[in-house]
Formats: C-alpha cells, structure tokens, sequence
C-alpha cells in the first residue's frame, strides 16, 4: 500500500520547504486548488538527497481541472523563474499525463497564477507519483571489486614477505652450522 500526502495551494506559504520525493518508496502526492485565497503561487517538488539516486520519472495525473471563468493558469517549471515547460488554462485544460524526469538534484515546480479574484469555481486535483527509479550501483560493484582484489594481494604480499623472511632464516642457520 503506498503512502498519500495530500495538499492543497490554500493551505501552503512559500517559507514551507519543497516537498521531497523519494523514488525508493511508492508516495502519492494529491495537490489540489479549490478557489480559495492563496499566500504561495508555487509549490516545489525536490528528490531526496540520495548519492545512488541517478534518475527517476515524476508522473503529474490531473484527477480534474475546471476553470469556468478563466480564473487561473496552471504552470509546470523546472526551474521557476524560468520559461514554463507546459501551461494549462481556461481553454486548455490538464487531463492528460505529463512525465518530468527528474534527478537527485532537480526540482519540479507547478505554479498558479491568477487572473482576476473570482475564483470561486475554479479547481484542480493532481496526483504526483515518483516511478521508475534508476540507481548506481556501479560504484558499489567497484567497491567491492577493489577490496576483494585489494585483499588478496595484501595477502599475496604477506605471504610471499613470509616466504623471504623464512628463506633468509635457513639461510642464516646454515651460515651458522658451516662456521
């Protein structure tokens, strides 16, 4: 059973940290707006910090998007003074799946930017999923290669210093036995 975390534009200010998203585990996020008042226009969506995390896909599912009165626009950004990377609107509405790849050092924004004060009518519901998470685990493979080959010759080598210490005692003995 995975995880749901349900929010909503009404209920969040921009001093709240970005949401964290960890591939690992299947968390549902439900982001909603429901033409109330707002003190934030964004909400961001960062990956955890993970140093094995390579890659993973942030699915947005809009669950529905009414907007009778052209109250609002729904922006998706990477970065968020930046060019948008889709808008919704009024006359465009978000039903179909959008996928943002995203690594351990991106974050996802959407924002909301309204147009007059009647918003009354105007919602939306989003359902954020993490899925396909790639991790590096050639660093790891690499890890215990190098011990492994690291440990057998640190043995190789004791074993032959051995070898040498001993040959150099019998040596030294037989030395003695002549004189």
């Amino acid at each position: 059973m995975s995880a749901m975390l349900v929010d909503s534009f009404e209920s969040r200010s921009c001093q709240d940290p970005p949401h964290l998203i960890n591939p690992y585990n299947s968390e549902v996020i439900l982001l909603s707006y429901q033409g109330g008042r707002i003190s934030c226009d964004h909400m961001a969506f960062s990956a955890i910090t993970d140093p094995d995390l390579v890659k993973f896909q942030l699915m947005i599912n809009p669950m529905y998007h009414e907007d009778p009165d052209c109250a609002f626009s729904l922006i998706y950004k990477s970065i968020l003074q930046s060019k948008a990377l889709t808008t919704f609107n009024c006359s465009w509405f978000a039903v179909e799946k959008y996928f943002f790849k995203m690594t351990r050092n991106s974050t996802f924004y959407v924002q909301l930017n309204l147009h007059t004060s009647v918003t009354h009518r105007a919602r939306f519901k989003l359902k954020i999923i993490p899925m396909g998470a790639e991790f590096n685990t050639e660093e790891v493979i690499g890890v215990i290669a190098g011990g492994t080959i690291g440990g057998l010759l640190l043995i190789c080598l004791i074993g032959f210093g051995c070898c040498i210490f001993r040959k150099r005692q019998k040596q030294e003995k037989k030395s003695e036995n002549v004189n």
